[in-house]
Order: C-alpha cells, then sequence, then structure tokens
C-alpha cells in the first residue's frame, strides 16, 4: 500500500506541475490568438472608417455609428482616446440598457501615441482586458494626430478559471490512467522486492527464536540478491558459532568432569575413613592437588585462548632469533624424550629474525614439541626443521613419528579440545592457543598427515615484518 500510495502521489504531484503550465502555456497562447484576432477586426475598421473621418469623407457621428455597429458584430471594445489617453467615446457589444462602459484603473491606457500598441489593461472593476491601439498619427499630420487621438479596439481576457475548468476532464482522465499504471508497477515492484525483503525478515525472526537452519532463495533485484547472499552467509556463521559454543561447553563438561569426579572420590575417601592410613590419606591428597592443578590449568588455558580471541591480550614487539629460539625449546624437551628414549633431531639453517613476542612464539613451539612427544612412539625421533622461505618469511616443521592423523580430520585439529579419536593421543587446547598466536604475528600454521606416516605441523612467519596484528 505504501508504494502504490507512493506512486499515487508521484502521478498527482506531477500531473498538477504539468497542468499549471499548460494553463500558462494556454493564457499566453490565447493572448497571442486575440491579439492577431483584434488585428484582424481593427484594420478594415482602421481601413476604411478612420481613413475616411481623417481624410474628410465622412462626420464624426457617422463614423462612429459605423464603429459602434463593428462592436456590436465582432463581439469587441472599442475606445476613441485623445492624446492624453483619456476615453473620448467608447463602444460595447451591448445594446440599450445592457450596454457597459469600461473605466481604465489607472484613468488611462498604457500606449504610445506614436507607435501600434497590444497589450493589457485593468478596469476599475478588476477586469483584465486585452487591447489593441492604433494612433491617427499614421494617417494624418502629427498636429491632426494630437486632435483625434488613437483608436483602440479591446475584449476581456478569459478567466484562468474556465481554462482550468476544461482541463479538469483530462486530467482527470490522465490520472486515472497513470494510476491504473503505476499500480500496476507497484504491484510488480512487490513481487520483486517485497517478497524476497519479506522471506528475509521471516528468517531473521526464526533464527531470533532459536531456529537457526535458515535459508532464503537468491532472487530478484541485484540489490535484493546481494541481500539475500549475505543473509545466508550470515545464518551459515550463526549456526556455525552456535553449533561451536554447544560443542565448547560440552568440552568443557567433558574435561572438567574427570578431574572433577577423581577428586570428589578421593576427597570422600578421607571423610568416611576409606583411606584410613596416612599412606592412602597421602595418596588421595596427592592426586586431588594434580587433578585441581589439571584443572586450574585447563580453565587458565581457557581464559588465555578467550582473551586472544577478543582482542584482550597484547604482544611484544621485538626482534626473536627463530633459530636460538628453536634450540632452546629443544633443550627444554631434551631430557623428557631421553626418558622414553625419544630423541630430538634439528636441522635448523641461521634464518631471519622475525618480528613478535619471543615468549608467545616459545609458547607455539613448546606446544607442537609437547604434542609431538605425545605421539610419537618409544625410541622414536621428533624432527625440527627450519628454512628461510623466499625473502620474506621463516618456515618451521615440527615432524613426530607417530600413527598420523586422517585426512578427514586434518581440518579440525586446531579448534578447542580436539582429538582423533582412536589414533592420537593427548587433548586441549595446545593447538588451539598455537594458532591463534602465529595468526596474532601474521603467520600461518597448518597440519600434513598421512596414516600411520606420522604427522607434521608447518609454521610461517613473516620476517622483517615492521608491523604486528593485535589479538
Amino acid at each position: 500500500m505504501r508504494l502504490i500510495i507512493s506512486h499515487a502521489l508521484i502521478v498527482i504531484l506531477c500531473l498538477s506541475i504539468v497542468a499549471v503550465i499548460v494553463v500558462l502555456m494556454i493564457r499566453d497562447s490565447r493572448d497571442r490568438l486575440v491579439m492577431a484576432r483584434l488585428d484582424g477586426v481593427a484594420l478594415p475598421i482602421y481601413a476604411q472608417e478612420v481613413r475616411a473621418l481623417v481624410q474628410g469623407e465622412a462626420s464624426l457621428a457617422e463614423v462612429w455609428s459605423n464603429l459602434a455597429e463593428a462592436a456590436r458584430e465582432n463581439d469587441v471594445y472599442i475606445f476613441w482616446v485623445d492624446g492624453e489617453g483619456d476615453i473620448i467615446r467608447q463602444a460595447s457589444p451591448q445594446t440599450g440598457s445592457r450596454q457597459q462602459l469600461i473605466t481604465p484603473a489607472s484613468g488611462g491606457l498604457p500606449y504610445d501615441i506614436s507607435q501600434p500598441t497590444q497589450g493589457t489593461f485593468v478596469d476599475s472593476t478588476g477586469r483584465t482586458f486585452i487591447f489593441a491601439a492604433y494612433p491617427f498619427g499614421r494617417l494624418s499630420t502629427a498636429s491632426a494626430a494630437s486632435r483625434l487621438g488613437t483608436l483602440v479596439i479591446s475584449v476581456p481576457r478569459g478567466g484562468t478559471s474556465a481554462i482550468w475548468a476544461s482541463m479538469i476532464r483530462p486530467s482527470v482522465l490522465a490520472g486515472l490512467i497513470a494510476l491504473a499504471a503505476s499500480v500496476v508497477i507497484a504491484f510488480f515492484l512487490t513481487r520483486s522486492v517485497y517478497r524476497p525483503i519479506q522471506r528475509v525478515t521471516e528468517a531473521a525472526g526464526k533464527i531470533a527464536q532459536g531456529q537457526y537452519d535458515q535459508e532464503v532463495p537468491v532472487a530478484g533485484p541485484r540489490e535484493v540478491r546481494g541481500l539475500a547472499v549475505s543473509f545466508n552467509e550470515m545464518a551459515k556463521q550463526v549456526k556455525q558459532a552456535q553449533q561451536q559454543l554447544r560443542h565448547f561447553v560440552a568440552d568443557v563438561s567433558h574435561q572438567l568432569r574427570t578431574p572433577l569426579t577423581s577428586i570428589r572420590g578421593f576427597a570422600q575417601a578421607m571423610l568416611d575413613g576409606t583411606a584410613s592410613d596416612s599412606d592412602a590419606r597421602l595418596k588421595a591428597a596427592h592426586i586431588i592437588e594434580d587433578e585441581s592443578k589439571r584443572m586450574i590449568r585447563q580453565v587458565n588455558e581457557l581464559l588465555e585462548l578467550s582473551r586472544m580471541q577478543s582482542g584482550q591480550m597484547q604482544m611484544a614487539r621485538e626482534l626473536v632469533d627463530i633459530k636460538e629460539l628453536l634450540v632452546h625449546c629443544q633443550e627444554i624437551f631434551v631430557m623428557r624424550a631421553e626418558e622414553s628414549g625419544q630423541s630430538i633431531k634439528t636441522d635448523i639453517e641461521p634464518l631471519m629474525p622475525v618480528v613478535g613476542d619471543i615468549d608467545r612464539l616459545e609458547q607455539v613451539f613448546s606446544n607442537l614439541l609437547d604434542n609431538a612427544l605425545k605421539n610419537s612412539p618409544p625410541q622414536s625421533e621428533v624432527r625440527i626443521t627450519a628454512r628461510n622461505s623466499g625473502a620474506d618469511s621463516v618456515k618451521v616443521i615440527i615432524a613426530d613419528s607417530g600413527p598420523g592423523i586422517p585426512p578427514e580430520q586434518i581440518p579440525y585439529v586446531f579448534e578447542r579440545f580436539y582429538q582423533a579419536s582412536g589414533v592420537r593421543t593427548g587433548a586441549g587446547l595446545g593447538l588451539a592457543i598455537a594458532r591463534e598466536i602465529v595468526v596474532a604475528h601474521g603467520g600461518q600454521i597448518e597440519a600434513s598427515s598421512a596414516p600411520g606416516e606420522g604427522a607434521e605441523f608447518i609454521v610461517r612467519l613473516p620476517a622483517n615484518s615492521t608491523t604486528l596484528p593485535r589479538i
């Protein structure tokens, strides 16, 4: 209805503007036609009656009688005006008691006695007259012209209301036709614009109610199609975010359930006397402490990851020697590797410096080494390889000798609490945190693996960077 009403208002406005312009044009054209008619009436009178008067071939009474007859026959007013502009005599189209006399509002007529003149004047009653003046000076000497004056022929100008009255019917007809056309146009616009937008509105309402599986057809004008595409992408991301939130809550509940169960069980054992001797109580206390530390570590990792993803954690900006950092990480884990018969081999060439946070980058490589050692069997090796990749980046590869990662699960290894079931050991937030830190340094991290052939984690960091994104 708003579209139809707006179209109707536009039609009415345009027709009103056109009507005003047409009335003005018609009035101007009508004035020109009336003046041309006055010329056609005046020229024979001027050529016959006035010439006979000036040349003495007829008396003033005879000439004026003929002029009065001409006024009635041609439905015009004829004035005889002296040299001062005052009306000496006048003849009107009416006769007898119906005869009307005209008095110009200004007391005279605006004309040039020496030249033929056409124009308009207003009488004392407010009516507008169109006139044509013909000075007698064109047929006589200057003294005679001054004595005889000017012949004026005029007719009243038709009122504007008459023009408006003549315009009403065609205007109404044109308005009805235009209104019908606007309704048709509005109907098709409604189908092409409003219906797709209505579908988007309805789908948005369902999403607000928790029904996230929404998708609208991509149809309509280009702008509406763009809206539908953007809405579908938004709906997909909202659905994915809700799924991730549910998975996150489920993962947190799962991860904390085990230590909480252990803590509760051993605390109950200490309370009800099941752990009666000092050794049992000490063992229970140690287990409670270990599980508490485990819970604290997981909660701290969750908080750290949340701060990273929400942009609340600042990164330091300093030159980092990646080769020195990797050697340092190897030294930290080499004793742990030797305890299980594992070894850590390095193949590191001189590397370009990286601008970043050395503590956070150490956390990345420590998480990757810890993950590699957990997933490598005893008597195996973990390899650290580092190379300059082109002129603007550094590439670090940490590879294990474990069972590998199935190809369909590789895209999910950096999600929080992910664990490739039945294939790799260890679960937590280490890889998710590592990814956030690498991305914050403007780099990339990815996993590559084949079942039974171990896994490689590849980190690419920009070298000689002058800027560091914030997280």
